[in-house]
This record gives structure tokens, sequence and C-alpha cells, in this order.
């Protein structure tokens, strides 16, 4: 390893393996474990040894000498050079000199190249110095340009950019032997020997990268001056994070007093120390510290040596490229073989560079193989298999489920949650048909009058009831001419007190929901504000719940509502695998991936920031506009139906934790007195899964409404899928939904396929989070509501129109509507 490292530093290539293996400070891959102490000890003693003897190892002395002309001048350097027992060779043109520096071995030590003639076409001073800095090996190689006594007192500026081309030092030509002695003997005693203990410096920090152990170097004021990439694996900081930051914070507060106590009286420590991971937990490591004085009795730096984790647990160096080569055939070993096999896979698993959630799980199922008979061994050899693989969340239907007599389920449910131009089969019952073909014009004349104004004693009557789950959107439709987004925004926009959260005022505000509403399509009979609307109360909903409150600062609420108004702003009332094979111009922009959510995403921050009088976020800090942006931008794309079962999983599993219940307790709470609902999630990611979750859930949340409502929002799906389906055979497309014909289709088996396999799963999870108990009562009420017309063999809307006298029974007191 270390004659590995020395070759690659470019400078070390004449020190023999033994002289290396005199010195070494680390412990090769393949030789035993060995105590920490003596790791440290000899690492001490190595550096220190290594750096003072540099002098007398480096005896190899080349000289490569780059001219054309062969002159008096040239012929003295070499005179004298051989003189000195220097050994020198000669190229006439740059192509022969990078030639020599691509050797292996034949790096010369000191390149002397002629600068006297800026008309010579074999050499190219300038080009040849970048060249070779240019390659990490020449990094220590000294180049000296050789210069007319006239370019020295004639132009400072040529002096300069020869030296910022590359070379080292400038050297006026000369014949006089006695001259060249002094600069060769001046240039072995400083430049070369300067040059080499930087490359065996950069050899040593090569060497410290390929150590398992942690090794931090401090200057006298602890500050770290350096940390090789096993810090960098074990507490999950890059160098960048730690460089020049006090030692300190990255322990327990007073950890490490002692030490740098001890260190500061010259005495060594020796003992365990908890470092303090980016995560933020916390590992125990056990450490050896010590003073470095590499020139005498001066301490220059202090070195803290980490035994790494893998010499804790006590398995074996060494890096492995895999967890396992596959399972093993337990019928072909016998039970010793077996074990063995297990404990070098638990071995290799825990000698990993980096440790992921995964890695632990896998760690976790090695652990309970060793005690397992061999049925137990060849299952958990099965889990560890699907471990593997990187999509642990997609969605992928079980055959079995699906009701091959039942293509319209097959249809729907297939194209909600596939991704592609070809294979998608429909479109999206939420917002993963959203995108844009034209903008519509719009103008700022209403921002200048007060909103309350167009407010009608009706309407502001159904504003009052706007955080109820009843509340009637198609109602808000029609009393404000389908502009109801602007009245609803405004609405629970200042309820939510959205305008001071983000520092604008609410003319702002209302400017910049019209302009919002006017970019939703009122052609569309589902994706247009209507929706958009429903999908904000629904939000809005969501957000009053305790479980939410506790969770969410006013900062999330707000970036909350804004995702929910905007979430399908533009939407052309086609899916986006329509826009994929028509080749839409979104399509393109987006290579087929996530077409329409990033649309929205987009087009929200562009007509937002584009003017001033309705930019909502100009009062933002500029760090926390990056924050909302992020947030909103995050929310939208989660409404994109092919990521739905992959977010589900990961919301049930990290949400939901029905682990957590027997371990830490909360909040002084005993295991058996925890309750789901008194878990929070704690983590950044963690509330961004709850933050998902709200708005997908929001975003298809009609099935869980009034009777009324439910089958109002059907029709209209029902009926942009049949406008989309009747396009793409008009214009000779791939037909996404076959079954979504309007002679043909049955509305309520599309209802139940889609509530079957996206709503009742999620609404059930959603509850069990938030507790919102009507909002399930209407989604079984609904879904029985459905069956029921399957029986009947009730098809269209039509027949379903002249059913719709029923009603529902209330809410029983209990559930409550808010």
């Amino acid at each position: 390893m270390w004659d590995n490292c020395c070759r690659r530093s470019g400078s070390a290539s004449d020190l023999s393996r033994d002289t290396v293996d005199a010195y070494s400070p680390i412990n090769r891959s393949d030789s035993p474990l060995t105590q920490t102490t003596d790791n440290f000890n000899n690492f001490m003693f190595g550096c220190s040894k290594f750096i003072q003897d540099l002098h007398s190892n480096y005896s190899l002395k080349k000289i490569l000498v780059v001219t054309s002309k062969d002159d008096s001048v040239w012929q003295s350097i070499s005179t004298t050079a051989k003189n000195l027992e220097w050994t020198v060779n000669r190229v006439t043109n740059t192509e022969e000199a990078l030639e020599c520096f691509h050797k292996g071995n034949g790096v010369p030590t000191v390149a002397f190249v002629d600068c006297r003639f800026q008309n010579d076409k074999a050499i190219d001073a300038y080009q040849l110095a970048r060249s070779l800095r240019s390659i990490r090996k020449n990094a220590h190689v000294v180049l000296v340009a050789l210069v007319r006594k006239s370019l020295v007192l004639r132009n400072e500026k040529d002096v300069t950019s020869i030296l910022t081309s590359g070379f080292n030092k400038i050297i006026v030509e000369t014949c006089n032997k006695n001259v060249w002695i002094k600069e060769l003997q001046q240039l072995e005693k400083e430049d070369v020997a300067m040059r080499s203990i930087l490359a065996q410096q950069d050899a040593v920090l090569a060497a410290l990268d390929k150590t398992k152990d942690l090794v931090i170097i401090t200057d006298l004021k602890h500050n770290i001056q350096y940390m090789n990439k096993s810090g960098s694996v074990i507490l999950g900081y890059g160098a960048e994070d730690m460089i020049n930051k006090p030692l300190a914070i990255f322990h327990q507060l007073g950890d490490i007093d002692q030490i740098t106590k001890k260190l500061e009286k010259n005495i060594e420590w020796d003992g365990k120390v908890s470092w303090k991971c980016k995560s933020g937990e916390h590992v125990y490591l056990h450490c050896r510290a010590s003073p470095f004085r590499p020139f005498g009795k001066e301490t220059t730096n202090y070195i803290y040596i980490q035994e790494s984790i893998v010499d804790i647990h006590g398995f074996p160096r060494g890096s492995v490229p895999s967890i396992r080569k596959g399972s093993y055939d337990l019928k072909s070993i016998n039970s010793d073989g077996a074990q063995s096999a297990r404990r070098q896979s638990l071995a290799k698993l825990h000698n990993l560079p980096l440790e992921a959630p995964i890695t632990k799980v896998i760690s976790l199922i090695c652990t309970a193989q060793e005690n397992s008979n061999d049925q137990v061994v060849q299952i958990l050899d099965k889990v560890v298999d699907i471990l593997r693989v990187t999509e642990l969340y997609s969605s992928h239907l079980k055959t079995e489920n699906i009701k091959y007599d039942d293509p319209v389920t097959s249809d729907l449910i297939g194209a909600l949650i596939t991704q592609g131009p070809v294979h998608v089969t429909s479109t999206r019952r939420s917002s993963n048909d959203s995108a844009t073909v034209k903008s519509q014009p719009y103008g700022l004349g209403v921002a200048k009058m007060n909103f309350m104004t167009s407010v009608t004693p009706q309407i502001k009557e159904l504003l009052d009831m706007s955080l109820y789950w009843d509340f009637n959107v198609f109602k808000l439709e029609e009393l404000t001419m389908k502009r109801p987004l602007v009245h609803l925004g405004m609405n629970l926009l200042t309820h939510f007190e959205v305008h001071k959260t983000l520092g604008c005022d609410e003319r702002t505000l209302h400017a910049w929901l019209t302009v919002v509403e006017s970019h939703y399509h009122a052609k569309n009979t589902y994706h247009n504000s209507t929706h958009a609307a429903d999908v904000l109360q629904a939000t809005a909903m969501f957000l009053e719940k305790d479980r939410i409150k506790r969770l969410l600062d006013q900062l999330d609420e707000a970036c909350c509502l804004i995702a929910a108004i905007t979430h399908d702003i533009d939407h052309p009332g086609k899916s986006s695998a329509f826009l994929c094979n028509s080749k839409n111009d979104l399509a393109i922009l987006y290579n087929d991936i996530s077409v329409l959510e990033s649309h929205h995403a987009a087009l929200t921050f562009k007509l937002t920031t584009k003017d001033e009088r309705l930019n909502i976020f100009k009062g933002l800090e500029k760090d926390t506009y990056k924050v909302v942006r992020q947030n909103i931008i995050d929310m939208i794309l989660a409404t994109e139906m092919t990521k739905h079962f992959e977010h589900l999983a990961k919301f049930v599993s990290v949400c939901n934790k029905p682990s957590t219940l027997d371990e830490v307790p909360v909040d002084g709470l005993t295991p058996s007195e925890v309750s789901p609902e008194t878990i929070m999630p704690t983590s950044a990611e963690e509330v961004n899964l709850v933050k998902r979750m709200l708005i997908k859930c929001a975003d298809v949340s009609n099935p869980t409404r009034p009777l009324k409502m439910c089958v109002e929002w059907a029709k209209r799906i029902a009926e942009e899928y049949f406008n989309q389906t009747d396009e793409e055979k008009l214009n000779h497309l791939p037909v996404v939904m076959p079954m979504f014909d309007r002679a043909s289709c049955s509305i309520p088996k599309s209802q139940i396929g889609f509530m079957d396999y996206i709503i009742n799963d999620m609404f059930e999870t959603w509850d069990s989070f938030i507790d919102m108990p009507e909002m399930l009562y209407y989604m079984r009420s609904n879904y029985q509501y459905w069956k029921d017309l399957e029986e009947k063999g009730t098809i269209s809307f039509n027949d379903i129109c002249k059913m719709m006298t029923t009603t529902l029974p209330k809410i029983p007191e209990s559930g409550g509507n808010h």
C-alpha cells in the first residue's frame, strides 16, 4: 500500500520497500489486528522519523534539459551537473519533454526549459509548464526557466507570466561553470529538498486516507487542521464541515476538556471519547491523543487517533466489494460451514465504509442467522436479497389481487402508478396530469380594489363554513361565477395569517390569487380552479388538527396552503402520458419525467416572482425563501401518483413507528401509556413525509366527501378522461385508458377500483395519524354506495343522477364535522 501511495505522489519511487516499512505509520490491510496503543506509537514514531530522514533518503537526482539549441550555455549546465553526480537527459521539443514525464520511473527531479527564444517553434515553454502542472504526479517537479538577461531587466510582466504559468524559478543564461555549481547546489538544498518533503507528506496523507482508524490533527488552539476519510465516514461530516473548526464542538459538552488539558502539558492521553455525528447520534471510540513534535521539543500539532468501529467489534480489516455474494446453498454445506459463512458475511457488513439504515437491518439479519436453523436461514437469505434492491418503496401491484375480468380497474390503477409515454394506460385522479399549453392573459386591475367589496352576503355565509368537512365548494363555484379560488383563498390564507408569515400585505395576496386562478383552465371539467379550491380547503382542515398543529410551524402552514393552491396550475385537462405520447413541448422540456408536476412547480414561481405587485415572497429573507421554495416544490412533486405507494410506505414505516411503543418513553410516559398519537415525527425528513402525505390526501379527498359532492367529482373526472380518450382516438395516439370510453365505461367500477387500490389504505393510515373520523365515515359510506350501484348494473351518470334523491344519514354526533 505504501509503495502505491508513494508512487502516486510522484516523488518517492526511490525508496525501497524495506525503508518504507521501517517508517510506515499505518498497518497494511492484510496485516493482523494490533492493539490501539501499538498503532498509535508506530504512527507517532513513523511520522516523526519519516519526515526527519527525508534528506538522507532522497538521493535520486535527475535533470531534464529542454532546448533546441545545443550551445555553450547548455553544455556548461550539462557538464556541471554531471560533475555533481546528477543524471542529465536532453530533449529538443515539447512533445519529447512531455513524453519524459509520462514514463513511470523516468520523471526528472529538475527540468530546465529554454525560454530565450520567443519564436522557437519546437518549444512552447508556457504550454509545457501548464501541461506538466495539470498532471498530479508532476506537482513536485522543480521547473526552471532559462532566460536572457534582457528579459529580466526589460519587463516585470514577462517574469510574472513565466512564474504564473507553472515555473518555480528563473535563471539568467551564463556559461560560467562556477555560477552553475552554485545554482545547482542551491536547487538541491532548497527547492528540491522542499519539494521532496511536500511529496512525502502527500504520501503520508494518502496512507492516512487508506487506514480505517479515524485520524484528526489540530493546531495548538485545538482547531482541526486535518481529518482523514475514515473520519468523514464514521462521523458523517465532510472535510469542509470540520477544517478550522474547534474540536470541542464535535464532542459532548466538557467531554474534550480533560484531553486538551493533558495535551497542553505535553502529556499523552488514552481513553474513550464521545464524538457527535452529523446525524445527531453519538459514537464512542477508543482514542489516543498526543502532542506532535517533528523538529525537536517544540509542539506544533496535536494528533488524535480513534480506533475504528470495525476494530471495536473485533472484525478483520480490509474492504469488501459487497455484503453477500448471493444466497448460500445450505444443503451443500454443513452446519459449521454455514455458521462460518454467516460470520464472514457479518464481518464484511461491519467492514463497509458507509453505514446506512439498510446496512444496520442486514447486519441484524445476519446476526439472527447465527443461531437459526437451516429453514430460517434460507428465508432470511431471501429477505437480504430483496433488501438489496434500490427501489424498496416502489410500487408493484400484486397480480393475484387484480380482477382480470375488471378491465376498468386494471386500466385506471395501471395508469395511475406507471410513468412513461408508451406503457402508461391512464391519467391520474389527482395532480399527476398537470401541465399547460398556453398561458392565458391576465391583468392586475382587480388587485387595486378592495376584495371585500365583491363578497356578497351569500358568499360570506358560505365561507363561514370553510373549516367544515362538508363545505360545499360547488356552491361557492356557482356564487363566484367560477372564481372560487380567490374567495376561498383569501378567507383561509388570512385565517392562517399567511400574509403576516410571508411579510406581504393582503392586497398582494389578493393580486397573487387572482393571477393564479386565471391560469387554471375553466374549460377543464375537473382540473380547474374549483379543484384547487377543494384541495386548499382539505389542506386547511388537516392543518387545524391538533397533531398537525403541534408538528408544523407557521411557515410550514403557509407552504402547505400555497402548494395546495398552485399544485395543478395551468393544467391542460390531459394526463402526463398523453403529453408524452403527443410529443408536447412540456414532455420534451422535462424529459418525460414528472412532466405535469414539474411544470406546476416551475410556473408557480415564475408567475409569483416576475411582478412585484403579486410577489408574495418579496418580504422573505434570502435563506427563508430558499426553504419555502424547496418545501413548496417538494409538496407539488409529491402529488405525482407514480410515487404514490413509495410515499405511503415511507409514511407508514416512519411516522406510525409501531416499534417505538416498546422502546424509549415519550414525555415521561411509560411504554404502556404511550399511544400512536403521542409519538411525533422529529427529523426534517419525517416532517416532510407528513407534509407530502397531507397534500396527497387533500388532492384525492373526493371519495371521502359527502355523497353528492363525491358523485359530482366522479362525474367531472370521468368526463375529463372521456375527453382525453376521444382526442387520442381522433389523433391516432396510443389510448392510455381504453376502458374510459363514454359509451361503455362503468363509473361505479372505476370508483371502486380507485378506492380499493389508492384511497382506502391511505386514508385509514392518515386518519390514524390526525384523528378525523368524519372522513372515514363518508369514505366507507360512499364505497358501499358504489358497490350497490355495481350490483344493480348501473353504469352511466344519467342513471346515477336519477337515483340521487336518496341521501346518507347524518354523521353521528360523536364524530362531528369540525
